[in-house]
């Protein structure tokens, strides 16, 4: 028996980390019909500006939307600068899915504490927009999860670079403007 509960719980969480990252949309499917659950090979996808992000071959609804929410946060700027860390041993700000009041308000989450960044109407998934909004973030200063990396950085003894920008981002093709 699955627990259909904590199911619809993750597929709302990863429909909902989606449009926050600007996603025009969000399906969910399988490919086989008349197998059990697991073997109905699920898949989830999403669209942004004209891009399609997909994930095959889940076992389940809530795998393949749990896959579909790690892909978008893989190698992703948080909204206080730092890269999304899905681990606790990873470096950068630390996401996970949460669920304060039960499955019902389960939903991806930052663990620091900068607020979210304000984009203008239609600019949602505009990546010049974000990197706009981003620097002006930036000029304001660091935040309390940018202070404890500083802190973290000089304690274990390496130079902080600060927020990624493109101008300190050692990932190369990252940045797209």
């Amino acid at each position: 028996m699955h627990d259909l509960a904590q199911w619809e719980a993750q597929v709302v969480a990863g429909a909902d980390l989606v449009g926050r990252a600007g996603a025009r949309d969000f399906e969910i499917g399988y490919l086989h019909d008349d197998v059990p659950v697991e073997e109905a090979a699920w898949w989830a996808a999403a669209h942004y500006q004209g891009a399609r992000l997909q994930v095959d071959n889940q076992p389940s609804p809530a795998h393949a939307a749990h896959a579909l929410a790690v892909r978008v946060l893989s190698g992703a700027a948080c909204k206080c600068g730092e890269l999304v860390a899905l681990n606790d041993d990873a470096e950068g700000c630390r996401w996970r899915l949460v669920q304060p009041g039960g499955p019902q308000t389960a939903r991806w989450q930052s663990s620091c504490d900068a607020p979210a960044i304000e984009m203008k109407a239609g600019q949602r998934g505009d990546m010049a927009a974000m990197n706009q909004a981003m620097d002006a973030r930036r000029q304001q200063g660091p935040n309390r999860a940018q202070r404890r990396a500083q802190e973290k950085a000089q304690r274990r003894g390496k130079d902080y670079l600060g927020p990624l920008d493109p101008a300190n981002d050692p990932r190369p093709g990252r940045w797209h403007g």
